[in-house]
């Protein structure tokens, strides 16, 4: 699927190891990106609505970490009625298949709010720091 890489961020980041807080700020930084991101994907999904059920589908996935990396992601999950899986119809629309050309509905979706997710990252990130 489509991956959302935050550039223009790595300062926060180098910050943030600095103060030893990743543990406590990453996630909470995360959440606040995806409050933004999550809406606009399923927004640009629901543009291409046929049955509902891959653009209804569309939900967070919980933060992760591996490492010292979190990362979370917004996708389709589960399958509709006729047991075709939502991730699936998004992979075709995303990325188009033989006589059907692609429709990046979740790489706009990303590229159009890429500021406004950098920005609730940052205030989350101002907050905390505000507070040690």
């Amino acid at each position: 699927m489509a991956q959302f890489n935050v550039y223009g961020i790595s300062d926060l980041i180098t910050k943030t190891n600095r103060l030893g807080v990743v543990e406590e700020i990453a996630p909470e930084m995360l959440e606040a990106g995806m409050e933004v991101l999550q809406p606009e994907v399923k927004a640009a999904a629901e543009k291409h609505r046929d049955s509902g059920a891959m653009a209804d589908s569309i939900k967070p996935t919980g933060i992760n970490h591996t490492g010292s990396t979190y990362y979370v992601c917004t996708r389709p999950a589960g399958k509709d009625k006729k047991g075709v899986r939502n991730m699936a119809k998004a992979a075709y629309l995303e990325f188009g298949v033989k006589g059907r050309p692609a429709v990046p509905f979740i790489t706009m979706a990303v590229i159009n709010v890429q500021g406004d997710v950098i920005t609730a990252m940052r205030r989350v990130f101002e907050r905390k720091v505000a507070q040690l």
